[in-house]
């Protein structure tokens, strides 16, 4: 029996809190998370470049660039 969408949401929306909980604790690292979705070809062209803007941007208001 499949979960109902709103029941989806909140356990997607559980579980993404619960992987921020890890990184802000330093359980593990966003570099893990994202090199396990590549080796495993979760991460489409779009998604990279999405990806790759949002650090861009983060890395200008830290003036890391």
């Amino acid at each position: 029996m499949s979960a109902e969408p709103d029941e989806e949401s909140e356990i997607l929306k559980g579980l993404f809190e619960e992987v921020m909980k890890m990184i802000h604790q330093r359980q593990i690292k966003l570099e893990t998370i994202v090199q396990t979705s590549i080796e495993q070809g979760d991460v489409s062209q779009d998604s990279f470049e999405r990806i790759s803007n949002i650090l861009a941007e983060y890395g200008k208001k830290k003036n890391w660039t």
